[in-house]
């Protein structure tokens, strides 16, 4: 399947989000006389469909690195970023709802995980992370956290609205620099020494804790 027509069908099916379903895709009108997908399952379709559709909701990221240029603060570059992508996958809940059920009766939790952290990758590049080190992947798994934990509640919580989003953002961000701020105040060179000589092989008795 072409680049072409993955995004055909892609536009299909978001424009008649109410008929269709990933099990059963090739049940949807676009399918009916198409001969190319004769031989291909449901399964199969469904995932290269959901696939593409990830791909391009992260490349539309990229289209943001202008509008944050501007901004100065990197904290608030990864609040606009964030904004943007949820106000999207809201627009879409339907479709992403839809998604993500196939991807959890298919066992799919990796690619749904692998999604956000992707996702959340390419907004700290936009937002001009240049770290190398393990600071790299603390600070996607950390905002893999935060997106998907707003994306969750968003999806299984009829009554969230646009506006909750905002306010969500701000709420998450702020566990997290208060967490930073904590973690800056401990000194890890003395705890890491102090693991070091502790020795973990003796036993003691009695009932642990």
């Amino acid at each position: 399947m072409n680049k072409l027509e993955k995004k055909k069908i892609l536009n299909f099916l978001l424009k008649n989000i109410n008929q269709f379903s990933f099990s059963e895709i090739k049940r949807a009108k676009i399918f009916e006389k198409n001969k190319t997908y004769r031989y291909s399952q449901d399964k199969e379709i469904s995932e290269i469909i959901i696939a593409y559709f990830f791909e391009q909701n992260i490349e539309n990221l990229r289209s943001q690195s202008v509008k944050i240029k501007e901004i100065k603060s990197i904290t608030l570059k990864i609040k606009n970023l964030l904004e943007y992508q949820l106000q999207h996958d809201f627009e879409k809940k339907q479709f992403l709802k839809k998604a993500f059920l196939f991807l959890i009766t298919e066992k799919k939790f990796s690619q749904m995980l692998d999604y956000f952290f992707k996702a959340s990758s390419m907004m700290w590049k936009i937002a001009g992370d240049t770290s190398d080190d393990i600071n790299y992947y603390t600070k996607r798994i950390i905002l893999s956290s935060v997106y998907s934990k707003i994306f969750i509640k968003m999806m299984s919580c009829s009554a969230y609205d646009q506006k909750d989003i905002i306010k969500d953002i701000d709420n998450s961000l702020d566990k997290v620099r208060k967490f930073n701020d904590f973690k800056s105040k401990l000194n890890l060179s003395n705890i890491l020494a102090g693991l070091k000589n502790f020795d973990f092989t003796s036993k003691k008795t009695g009932r642990g804790f």
